[in-house]
């Protein structure tokens, strides 16, 4: 379907051969190659070929070689479907001479059309044209680039050397990378995008820019130094979101002995010091101010350098210190060492999409530690909410990167104000305080597995106790009572109060097996217990009967007694 010319002469010392190929379809080409049995790493099914190719040898060794190809429209596959290219312009020339041991090469592609697709990359050379230009040898099944180029349009720049033994299982043996620029966003849709597209991370909005310098030894990552330029992150929903990154990263691997805590600390002490800064972002939704870090990395350690703030919803999270060891490892380990300034619980609360409620979280996290697949806290947690105090002492969280974790602590609930909680939950209104315990809080995949939980009214409690109907109702569905609760607001002069005086009121539930022991304040007739203790008139008392609960089915109850609109009383 095209054009073409040969020109060739054989004589004793060697021959000489000049082809010429003028818009030739790649087709029948590769016809003519699968006829000779030579092997060609891919199937084409359209596509024109030009080329102009000089050689001369001696026998079947080619001595030296010069090539001008260019393809058009080429649309090419491999068996294993890991390489293809769809309507493909592509220019590559080059030279090469063989030697006694070796040949040397000089080559260069551009491609500036069509699309390519080498798993995982699809590369768009359309939208972002790319010319690579190459320079080394070629011997005994190792490929060494003495010198190399990329200017791939708006993604990146880069610079560099490297060794790539074929047969090996990891060929790259070594890569010296100079990276004047990875521009985004085009080098996240065209690079990083393939490889997120299973994650969280597939649809990120990006700007800016990054450079600097990486090597690369026996395909392990040795030596990182990055420069961020006006870096922005967004994944469009809260989870991550960071504008204006800007600073270095200073990384090195290293050899240290696992175990060797003393070495990796005078390492680390001796490491580049890295520093970031961001105008702004978010993380899991909480919102955060603009701040920097300083630290230190090298091999699997991190170490904050100094101390700093970062602005936390309205309030703030200060580090004082903070050290990883093993990252990336099961054998993994930190310790922090922080506070946290007072953050309003109704901005957590919007954050994380909670029912809305007043108060403040902060206090001291002191030794948050990380050891042996656990993390403990050396501290106790306060959250000043519902004008009360809520603590979380002796946490304990075990294997939290696996599918299992399991999460221990203890919580303390003193003096909260009723009115503020059951208003917070549509649980129907109680005035009055709270106080109590949930102690040995155990939970498996995040689930309630056991702990052992008082509610009750505080001794001394002298604000005004009053229970509306509707949570009058919900507390009987809860223990048991709900029937005679509901026909006893039903029938009678009860039915005329919306809210009634109590005493006290007071729940207990310690659950062991999916099962809930339940209790009240007091021991009730017929071996009930007291849930609301009546006072004065009206009076009505909520008596629970049930001793043992289904905890799937009690959560359920508490769900729709939440989400209803209370009874209807006629």
């Amino acid at each position: 379907g095209g054009a073409g010319r040969l020109a060739a002469a054989l004589a004793d010392e060697g021959w000489r051969a000049e082809l010429v190929l003028d818009r030739v379809a790649v087709e029948p080409l590769l016809h003519l190659a699968q006829a000779a049995q030579l092997e060609l790493p891919a199937s084409a099914t359209s596509g024109l070929l030009s080329l102009s190719l000089d050689a001369h040898g001696a026998a079947t060794s080619i001595a030296a070689a010069r090539f001008d190809a260019t393809f058009v429209g080429l649309s090419a596959h491999n068996e294993e479907g890991s390489v293809a290219t769809d309507g493909l312009a592509l220019r590559l020339t080059g030279t090469m001479t063989r030697d006694v041991d070796a040949i040397q090469f000089e080559a260069g592609m551009h491609a500036d059309g069509g699309q390519a697709y080498v798993e995982p990359l699809f590369l768009d050379f359309g939208g972002h044209a790319a010319q690579l230009s190459a320079r080394g040898r070629f011997a005994e099944g190792v490929l060494t680039l003495e010198r190399f180029a990329l200017d791939h349009q708006d993604v990146s720049r880069a610079r560099g050397t490297a060794v790539v033994e074929l047969a090996r299982e990891q060929p790259l043996r070594a890569l010296s990378l100079d990276l004047e620029a990875l521009e985004f966003p085009g080098a996240y849709t065209s690079y990083l995008q393939p490889l997120l597209i299973d994650t969280d991370f597939k649809a990120l909005e990006t700007e800016g820019r990054v450079a600097g310098r990486v090597e690369v030894h026996d395909g392990v990552p040795r030596l990182l130094d990055l420069e961020f330029h006006d870096l922005t992150l967004d994944d469009g929903v809260g989870a991550l979101a960071l504008a204006g990154l800007a600073g270095s990263w200073h990384w090195r691997d290293v050899a240290i002995e696992e175990g060797d805590v003393r070495a990796a600390r005078r390492l680390l002490d001796e490491a580049l010091p890295s520093h970031l800064s961001w105008r702004g972002g978010s993380l899991f939704g909480l919102s955060l101010g603009a701040s920097q870090v300083k630290f230190a990395t090298i091999e699997r350690q991190f170490r904050l350098l100094e101390p700093a703030r970062i602005p936390l919803l309205d309030g703030a999270l200060e580090l004082e210190s903070f050290r990883v060891r093993n990252a990336g490892t099961p054998q993994v380990a930190f310790l922090v060492n922080a506070t946290v300034r007072p953050i309003s619980a109704a901005a957590l609360c919007r954050a994380f999409g909670w029912p809305e409620f007043g108060g403040s979280v902060g206090g001291a996290i002191s030794r948050l530690r990380m050891r042996d697949g656990r993390i403990t806290l050396g501290t106790t947690l306060r959250a000043q909410v519902f004008d009360g105090e809520v603590t979380i002492s002796d946490l304990r969280l075990e294997q939290p990167f696996s599918q299992w974790p399991r999460f221990h602590a203890n919580l303390g609930i003193d003096n909260l104000d009723l009115e503020l909680v059951t208003r917070a939950f549509e649980f129907g209104r109680i005035t009055g305080r709270l106080s109590g315990a949930i102690e040995g809080l155990e939970l498996f995949n995040w689930t309630p597995v056991a702990f052992d939980a008082r509610l009750y009214t505080p001794p001394g409690d002298r604000s005004r106790r009053r229970i509306s109907q509707r949570a009058v109702e919900n507390i009987g569905s809860i223990g048991g009572g709900g029937v005679s609760v509901t026909a006893a607001l039903s029938n009678g002069f009860l039915r005329f109060f919306d809210d009634f005086n109590y005493r006290r009121l007071g729940i207990s539930c310690r659950l062991e097996n999916d099962v809930c022991h339940m209790d009240g304040v007091s021991p009730a007739p017929n071996s009930g217990y007291y849930l609301v203790e009546g006072s004065g008139i009206p009076r009505i008392n909520v008596i629970g009967n049930a001793r043992r609960v289904d905890w799937p089915r009690l959560v359920q109850q508490l769900v729709s007694v939440t989400q209803s609109e209370g009874p209807v009383l006629r």
